[in-house]
Formats: C-alpha cells, structure tokens, sequence
C-alpha cells in the first residue's frame, strides 16, 4: 500500500544509544484525535524517532493522572488492561506490519500481521511469530510517565526492506489512556492523525524517512 507522503518526516541517525539530552535536541510529534473527530487529547503525548545501524528507536511521553496497568507480563493484549503506548511499523509497498505496545511498566508485546492473514485472528498475531525483538522501558515520572521502544534491524528487514540512508518506513502510534480501574472509556489518540479511530489504516499511516 502507498505511504501517506502528506505527513512525511526526516528521522535522525544517532551514533550510540539515545539519551534525554539527545532526545531533548530532537523534534516531537504531538498526539491528536482522529481527523474526523473534535476536541484535543486532554492528556498529551509526544513522541520522537531515531534510528541507526541497529534499528529503530521510539522516545514517548506520555501525561497520565491516573496510571492503570493491571497486567504485568509480556506478550499480552495490553490495551485491555490499562494504559498503553503502541507502534505500528510497516515497510514501503508491503502488506504485512507489526503492532508492539510498551506499557508504564516496561512490559512489552508483539503482534505480527502476515500479508495473507485469511482463518487468522488477534491470539494469532500475537503468538505465531517468531518476532521476540523489541526491547522496552519505562518509568514513571511526576505528570505521567515515559517510554522508549528499540525495534532490532533483524525484525524490520527479516522479510525483506531496506534499513540504510534514503530508505522510507511507514509508522503510526497510538494510545490506550485509561483513567479508571473499571477501563471504561479510554481515551485515544494517535499521531499521525488518521482518519478515523482506526490504528490499522496503513495507507494513513506516516512516512518515516531515515536521514544522516
């Protein structure tokens, strides 16, 4: 599927391991609603991306007065259980993409979507793959809590893609902010601001362009 080249942005490469001081130098993209709805989040978020020889590396902040997390395991449908950070990945003019989710707990999970996904269901995404690469931590912090994701290069390109200057990825983050123990209603945005509260319109989804 085409990339949406309407949001397009340059991710910078890093030499070594990401730090706050570089995360600070970086720009943030900032969370929304869907486009087809009204209002702004009222718990923001903010994300930034870099990326190396190695992978791809995620930084969100994330606001949250009251943090829910009721699971505390790996591999596990997170956002029925509390708050949760996703990214979905996908390369160019490919079907298949990866959901991963990091919760404020630094637990972690990875769904995988196959390009023929026919008599497959969610509990398929998340256990028939061998995709056990994504590494994830967070903390908690006074007005919310932060996370970073690292996508290993062997997960991006196991299937093919390319993971080198000039190469364009296509990515879409979303949020799961629950504000109460009972998980009604949580609220849900995204960035890029697709078109409905749908986190699996990959034709929306942004064009990462990896850049020296």
């Amino acid at each position: 599927m085409p990339m949406n080249t309407e949001c397009s942005i340059e991710v910078t490469l890093i030499r070594g391991v990401p730090d706050e001081r570089f995360w600070k130098g970086i720009c943030s993209h900032d969370f929304s609603y869907s486009t087809d709805a009204s209002g702004t989040p009222a718990e923001k978020t903010h994300v930034r991306f870099a990326w190396n020889a190695q992978g791809l590396f995620v930084h969100a902040e994330l606001e949250d007065s009251y943090i829910v997390a009721k699971s505390r395991e790996d591999e596990q449908l997170h956002f029925e259980t509390g708050d949760v950070f996703e990214l979905f990945v996908k390369p160019p003019d490919e079907d298949y993409c990866w959901e991963m989710y990091a919760t404020p707990y630094a637990n972690k999970s990875t769904l995988f979507f196959p390009r023929d996904r026919s008599g497959m269901n969610v509990q398929n995404f998340l256990h028939d793959h061998s995709f056990r690469g994504l590494e994830v931590s967070a903390r908690i912090e006074d007005r919310g809590w932060v996370a970073d994701m690292f996508v290993p290069v062997e997960q991006l390109t196991a299937l093919g893609g390319d993971w080198a200057e000039g190469a364009a990825w296509s990515v879409l983050c979303g949020r799961y902010n629950f504000n109460n123990d009972e998980l009604d209603n949580p609220e849900l945005s995204m960035w890029p601001a697709v078109s409905k509260t749908n986190y699996h319109l990959t034709n929306e989804y942004a064009r990462l362009q990896l850049c020296t």
